[in-house]
């Protein structure tokens, strides 16, 4: 049964507007989803034919809730809609005509098989005495070039203080990285991105052929694009239309290379475009929007957007002052006691920090009151030591040139190490195919035959997706079981993927998908309706809403953050970092800040003149300073505080 969407004027005027590319500002909770859904079923009702829009998202999550309610609203014609994430719509186009791009038999590798490809680049050029960067800052420095468009040298002549000869030598590394990368037949995630935009600009054929496949290319969150991603829009405009939908105020993404002209230089950029705006907030109360409408007209930008709440009035926001984070911690997790014995679910609340380490005070506070919770903005699932192991082993067996892969498989085992396996792997290489491989591998541990036995397993289940993730999880488990810690609770992660592979007919496919984009352990426990309080950084926050919002270390040297301090694009960032905050709750937000957080002096002419909250008027937030100064170390045991922490990061450690 297909569900109306019911718009609103505005949301209306943008879904039905013609012959023009669109971009439509869509401020906080103001439908932007609705309006895209309402997009495609005007166009589909109109006689485009679905099979010619593209619709292109940041996660495989919004995608998978883009077809969902493109369903509800259109029926079967939801499915011949392309429609996945940048990454995902360029590596399915390339693996259409691998030819034509250069990529038949290449495998996607993740930022961790970046690492160690990287590290094996760089270690010819360390030399002893020397500082040089380590193999993860050169695989941040290599990809941020990338996605901003940037040639390595001027990168590192602009942003980095390392002299001539160090900025020599890491050139030297990132030419052995990418010959690496070609001879072992990988791609990492800036090559699909790249690789697909370069050919689509420099490639006649590609440009004609892919520019034929579509009318219309719809964007959501056009604020987190980056130079690249830009790229492939520019390429394939024209005559497709673009409907792209974003919120330049939620520009928050710039250490990942986002760049926020894409949204706010968008008619500039784009000839022959409308902007159009949607204020009309469904998500908060009118108190909430004042206080994130007049953060954001103190800017020196012009946002030029005033959000109106359709829910009408509500409790205005309120800051809480303590003398020290423990006091801050320990308030937050009564404050959660007294409303959850008052009958208010657990999940209702979602406490928002700008830093992870800064809610170290919190986490040990909501362990020792034994309060529910998840984390979220943590290490990703498919990140996990263990998981790495299995997907190394299937990795392994599908592909006799993956040496990352067989590397972590082989040295998984007791007396192979790094040296032993790299001589197997050049071995098995020489054999061309993998039964003599396998072979070759045998020849060489007579005594081992259990070493074999994994990538056999693989391959007798290699069209049963689940099937063989299971297998290899059994094979697996006396080995890893002695090499981790707490593996009960580890072994759970192996059922999570085994669940997963059941939508999947591909092996392979399932591996890329995931290494794509990578779900969270947390977001996994979060998506089975737990109720459980929500402890979240601001930058994992996007799409989050929750009732009751606590936004903790509100003060200075923090909005916004000190290292942004003095650098006016950096400053502006971190401004909407507070608003993505800000416009998180719907019902009851509620800030705390504590006079003794880190190690800096607020006294500082230049902390306390850029605090974003020095200046709010009082009919805009209420400033409650009646937990600072009644504090009594007696009554709190830091001593056990810091042993909670340590506590916590013990079980952080061994969930990684």
């Amino acid at each position: 049964m297909k569900k109306t969407i019911t718009l609103n004027e505005n949301q209306k005027i943008a879904a039905e507007h013609e012959d023009k590319h669109i971009l439509v500002l869509a401020g906080a909770g103001t439908g932007k989803t609705s309006t895209i859904i309402a997009r495609v079923e005007h166009l589909i009702r109109k006689g485009v034919d679905p099979q010619r829009i593209l619709l292109l998202t940041f996660t495989r999550r919004a995608a998978k809730e883009m077809t969902d309610r493109l369903y509800l609203s259109i029926g079967e014609a939801a499915q011949k809609v392309m429609t996945g994430t940048f990454h995902h719509f360029c590596l399915l186009t390339m693996r259409k005509m691998p030819d034509k791009f250069g990529i038949k038999d290449f495998t996607v590798i993740d930022r961790g098989d970046q690492i160690s490809l990287m590290n094996l680049a760089r270690t010819k050029y360390v030399k002893k005495g020397i500082k040089f960067p380590i193999a993860s800052k050169l695989v941040d420095i290599y990809s941020y070039a990338r996605n901003t468009n940037i040639q390595f040298s001027e990168y590192l002549n602009k942003y980095t203080g390392y002299d001539s000869e160090i900025s020599d030598n890491i050139l030297n590394v990132f030419a052995d990285y990418d010959q690496r990368k070609q001879t072992h037949r990988y791609l990492d995630f800036d090559d699909i991105i790249y690789q697909f935009g370069e050919m689509l600009h420099k490639s006649p054929s590609i440009n004609e052929q892919l520019k034929s496949l579509y009318d219309h290319i719809l964007v959501d969150e056009m604020q987190d694009t980056n130079p690249l991603q830009w790229r492939i829009l520019d390429g394939l405009k024209n005559p497709a239309k673009l409907f792209c939908v974003g919120d330049d105020a939620q520009s928050i993404y710039a250490f990942r290379g986002a760049d926020f002209r894409n949204v706010h230089s968008f008619k500039d950029r784009v000839p022959d475009s409308v902007v159009l705006k949607l204020e009309d907030n469904y998500r908060s109360t009118q108190e909430i929007l004042d206080f994130s409408n007049w953060l954001l007209r103190e800017s020196p930008l012009n946002y030029d957007k005033n959000l109106k709440a359709q829910r009408g009035k509500g409790i205005k926001p309120v800051i809480k002052c303590f003398s020290s984070d423990l006091m801050e911690a320990r308030w937050i997790a009564d404050d959660l006691m007294k409303r959850h014995g008052e009958g208010i679910p657990w999940s209702d609340h979602t406490v928002l920090t700008r830093t992870a380490y800064g809610s170290r005070s919190v986490e040990a506070m909501l362990i020792e009151k034994k309060i529910p919770y998840i984390f979220i903005g943590g290490a990703s699932f498919l990140q996990s030591a263990h998981v790495k192991d299995l997907l190394c082993l299937i990795r392994a067996a599908g592909n006799l040139h993956d040496e990352i892969a067989w590397m972590r498989y082989l040295t998984l085992w007791p007396k192979i190490g790094d040296v032993i396996a790299s001589r197997l792997i050049a071995s098995m290489k020489q054999t061309g195919s993998i039964a003599k491989a396998f072979s070759e591998l045998k020849n060489k541990n007579e005594n081992r035959q259990e070493i074999i036995n994994g990538p056999e397993i693989i391959l007798k289940h290699w069209n049963e997706p689940a099937e063989a993730l299971k297998v290899g999880a059994e094979f697996f488990e006396q080995l890893l079981s002695k090499r981790y810690d707490e593996w009960n609770a580890r072994k759970k992660d192996f059922d999570l993927l085994v669940k997963l592979a059941e939508r999947y007919d591909s092996l392979m496919r399932f591996i890329e998908v995931y290494t794509l984009d990578p779900i969270t352990s947390t977001a996994a426990t979060r998506s089975e309706n737990q109720d459980v309080v929500t402890l979240i950084t601001v930058h994992s926050a996007k799409g989050i809403e929750s009732p009751v919002c606590y936004i903790i270390h509100a003060e200075p040297g923090i909005y916004p953050h000190m290292r942004s301090i003095g650098k006016s694009d950096e400053e502006e960032e971190e401004r909407r970092t507070l608003y993505v905050a800000i416009t998180r709750a719907k019902n009851e937000l509620i800030l705390t800040r504590s006079e003794n957080q880190y190690s800096y002096s607020y006294s500082s002419a230049d902390v306390e003149g850029s605090y974003f909250l020095s200046d709010v008027p009082d009919d805009i937030l209420k400033e409650d300073r009646s937990y600072g100064y009644v504090f009594d170390d007696s009554i709190y045991d830091t001593s056990k505080a810091k042993d909670l922490v340590s506590e916590f990061e013990d079980i952080l450690q061994t969930s990684v």
